[in-house]
């Protein structure tokens, strides 16, 4: 005895491909952590703001971005500071760049210049007898930061 499908079995092409159309146009939210594993909050508006917690008082670090505690050291000599800090944001790419590209004059760093390889920004700045060189680079929705002082 032949057996006849039955009419969903027939439809069934028809849904899934309604259905595969429309999930195109679903944008699933990208889950971002530091390298210590903390939760990074996605931060929202055009650009990113200042921390007033910051962990470098005139280099400050924009809201929503986590220090990396096991990357980060500082000491001084009584006459400069080194300082190795890296922080890490779920941001769009560039804003951390522009970020420190409009604050750090603010803070009396003046800058010197600004190289671009691939997807990594480097600034240079001077202050007194130091200099400053942020790093950032964008991947996977995380920004991460490299911040150096050392002796100019």
């Amino acid at each position: 005895m032949r057996r006849t499908p039955h009419r969903w079995m027939l439809l069934l092409p028809v849904w899934m491909l309604v259905v595969s159309a429309g999930c195109q146009h679903i944008k699933t939210p990208v889950v971002a952590f530091s390298d210590d594993g903390e939760y990074l909050q996605p931060t929202v508006g055009e650009g990113l703001v200042i921390d007033p917690d910051s962990y470098i008082p005139d280099v400050p670090m924009p809201v929503g971005f986590r220090a990396v505690a096991s990357q980060c050291t500082s000491s001084f000599d009584g006459r400069v500071r080194t300082v190795h800090h890296v922080y890490q944001g779920h941001t769009r790419p560039g804003a951390a760049a522009a970020f420190y590209q409009d604050v750090l004059p603010d803070y009396a760093w003046e800058f010197v210049e600004t190289r671009n390889i691939s997807d990594q920004t480097t600034l240079t700045y001077t202050k007194g007898a130091e200099r400053l060189t942020v790093q950032t680079r964008h991947g996977m929705g995380v920004s991460t930061v490299t911040l150096q002082i050392t002796a100019r």
